[in-house]
């Protein structure tokens, strides 16, 4: 026998209730209660499908007991229609705010109650069945969502044969930590999403490099670096997924600030890619790859506890070495492996969504990372191009000393060097195409140039750099040597790339620091050398080109130091070895950029105050050294005052005091 639907009908007129009893009882198993009151005890024990409730009672009226019952668990969900004899309309749409679903008017037409009755529960009925279809669809599209993104997440890992699996498993233990850490499930889930696809970048590295079996070169370190920008561009437009770009773009930024790309530290890191990076580092610990087994539970435990506020948020570790040592990081391996198992529809459907990631990865012109200039692939796929279109001139562009400048002063110091050059050559010329080769190699071509406008073109582009060196101490070891070829419609890329090689070659074994263009023709011996000559005048005027004291580095200043004190023995010349000393004021230590200013300013007032003939280097972050040809010491003060006068006219922020000592090199 079908289970009879239950309502309760709640009226403080006996005759009413009687009524209603008599022309519902035949259909539905029907309670009476006189009162608001006794509604809501009946309520506490009892679950109805229907209330039936009157408007006008005394102590608690129908709207006061209908937001009693909203609030009771076997209350919340149930419908209520209104019993009621007026008919104003004021009453009938504050009804309809409470939540009411339909109102029955007194005296009640027998037939009438009942169908009204009978259509109201029926409509319940099916609501509640269409959302429990809605909400079992819901569920399975999630499931299928989870499973299209952890293949293509898989398919994408191909490409590395070191990592099968790994974007899965970090989804897993990152939903474990999110999960300790008291997230809702629709945040957890979420994160696995994010997570599953932190690494879809790597379809933006040429597979070459991402599994070269040795030891990556610097340059080849830079390109892998890059899959965090990339797959930040991939996912940047994807909003049905919260922060998912977030997880791709920051999960290699470290706690202390030292990460990339961006150097984020701290909390300004977003905590999704701070959880990533945690469960990131445990997998490639706890995962067995080619080159070597899974490391044991122990040092990964201490390998992640060394990290702990330098690499890894603090907060976060505690809690993810808290479920290591509860053995809690356990996950479903059969959930690793779900590829195989979609229909031929959801594996079109998967291979689509690749493709377009693939497109889109090769449409992207995925800049360099610190230059923003565009990469190596994507500069020579459009010069050459270029070169079909239209004659043209291809410089191959060497950033000199480069390796010295990060050895003396930092590899912050290299890296605005290489900045300096990508701005350069990006403001000079209209028709370029400027790429980054990798490490101190750059390409730049001139579209549409005859040889003497590409000449002026270069000549402009040295002038520029040089300008750059005199204004910032971090390009005091800095060139540029440049070889040029000329081209024309139907030359292959490779062969003139070798050419302007060669033609730089030439300027590098000259002495570094100018321009050559490559010439196929071959010279006289007498022609060859004037030539040869010529250009290494123009070259050398480019790199001597000085006023006030010689400024060099600490390297070559030793060397000088050593050929004065063999003119001192010689000629027993007077020369004096200053050592000027920036001290700050401030109890705490300066900043960087402020130190930095100072010592700017130190070095332009030493340039200008000096004669041609004396020496100057700076040696470290706070000090000078100088030597003053044919100088007696009682004319050190005379020019240390001159310096210290010339300098708080340039330095006016009163945040230095100035300090020197005397050598005499004859002694």
């Amino acid at each position: 026998m079908e289970n009879k639907k239950c309502i309760l009908v709640v009226d403080d007129s006996a005759t009413n209730l009687k009524f209603a009893e008599s022309v519902l009882k035949s259909y539905y198993k029907t309670f009476l209660v006189k009162s608001g009151a006794q509604a809501l005890k009946f309520l506490e024990n009892n679950k109805v499908d229907l209330v039936l409730l009157d408007v006008m009672m005394p102590e608690m009226d129908g709207f006061e007991t209908h937001e009693a019952i909203k609030k009771l668990e076997n209350g919340k969900n149930v419908p209520v229609v209104y019993l009621t004899a007026a008919v104003e309309a004021e009453s009938e749409l504050k009804g309809l705010e409470q939540g009411a679903v339909d109102f029955i008017r007194k005296p009640f037409v027998p037939e009438v109650m009942r169908n009204r009755v009978d259509r109201i529960l029926r409509l319940e009925e099916l609501t509640r069945s269409l959302e429990e279809k809605v909400e079992e669809k819901t569920i399975q599209v999630e499931q299928l969502s989870f499973e299209i993104i952890a293949t293509i997440a898989s398919m994408i890992e191909a490409k590395d044969s070191y990592t099968k699996g790994h974007s899965v498993r970090v989804a897993e233990y990152s939903a474990l930590l999110a999960t300790e850490m008291g997230w809702e499930d629709e945040q957890v889930q979420n994160l696995k999403y994010i997570a599953l696809l932190h690494d879809i970048g790597k379809i933006g590295i040429p597979d070459h490099v991402l599994n070269k079996p040795g030891k990556l070169t610097e340059a080849e370190y830079n390109i892998v670096k890059s899959h965090t920008t990339i797959g930040g561009e991939i996912l940047r437009e994807i909003e049905t997924i919260s922060s998912v770009d977030a997880g791709a773009k920051y999960h290699h930024e470290r706690y202390d600030g030292k990460g990339y790309p961006s150097g984020l530290k701290g909390k300004e890191i977003p905590e999704v890619a701070r959880i990533i990076a945690i469960a990131d580092a445990y997998d490639a610990m706890n995962s067995k790859r080619t080159y070597r087994d899974s490391l044991p539970v122990s040092v990964v435990r201490k390998e992640l506890i060394e990290g702990k506020g330098s690499q890894f948020d603090p907060e976060l570790l505690d809690i993810f070495v808290k479920l290591m040592d509860e053995n809690r990081l356990v996950i479903d391996e059969a959930h690793i492996n779900m590829t195989g198992t979609f229909s031929g529809e959801s594996y079109a459907l998967i291979h689509q969504i690749m493709k377009s990631i693939e497109e889109e990865a090769q449409k992207t012109e995925a800049p360099d990372y610190l230059t923003g200039l565009l990469n190596r692939r994507t500069g020579e796929e459009r010069i050459e191009k270029a070169m079909e279109e239209m004659p043209g001139c291809l410089a191959f562009v060497d950033l000199d000393n480069l390796k010295r400048t990060n050895d003396t002063m930092g590899h912050l110091a290299g890296d605005y060097a290489l900045m300096t050059v990508g701005e350069v050559l990006s403001e000079v010329g209209e028709n370029t195409i400027v790429s980054r080769l990798g490490g101190d190699e750059f390409l730049y071509y001139m579209k549409g140039v005859t040889k003497e406008e590409a000449e002026e073109q270069i000549q402009k582009v040295q002038e520029i750099f040089a300008e750059r060196k005199e204004q910032n101490v971090y390009l005091s070891a800095s060139s540029l040597s440049i070889g040029l070829c000329m081209t024309k419609p139907g030359d292959v890329y490779a062969e003139t790339l070798k050419h302007a090689d060669k033609a730089l070659y030439q300027i590098k074994r000259g002495g570094k620091c100018g321009y050559r263009f490559y010439s196929k023709e071959i010279a006289t011996a007498e022609q060859k050398t004037s030539v040869d000559l010529e250009r290494l005048v123009i070259n050398l005027k480019l790199q001597a080109s000085q006023s006030g004291a010689l400024k060099v580095e600490y390297r070559e200043f030793t060397k000088i130091y050593d050929f004065i004190n063999q003119l001192i023995k010689r000629y027993d010349y007077k020369m004096q070895l200053i050592m000027l000393t920036l001290n700050s004021k401030e109890k705490e230590t300066m900043s960087i950029d402020e130190k930095e200013y100072a010592m700017k300013c130190m070095e332009k007032t030493i340039q200008s105050v000096l004669r041609t003939v004396d020496v100057s280097t700076r040696f470290g972050g706070e000090q000078f050294l100088i030597i003053l040809m044919n100088a007696r010491k009682e004319e050190v003060e005379l020019i240390t005052a001159r310096i210290f006068e010339r300098f708080f006219q340039t330095y006016d922020r009163k945040l230095i005091d100035l300090s020197y000592d005397i050598a005499n090199l004859a002694e």
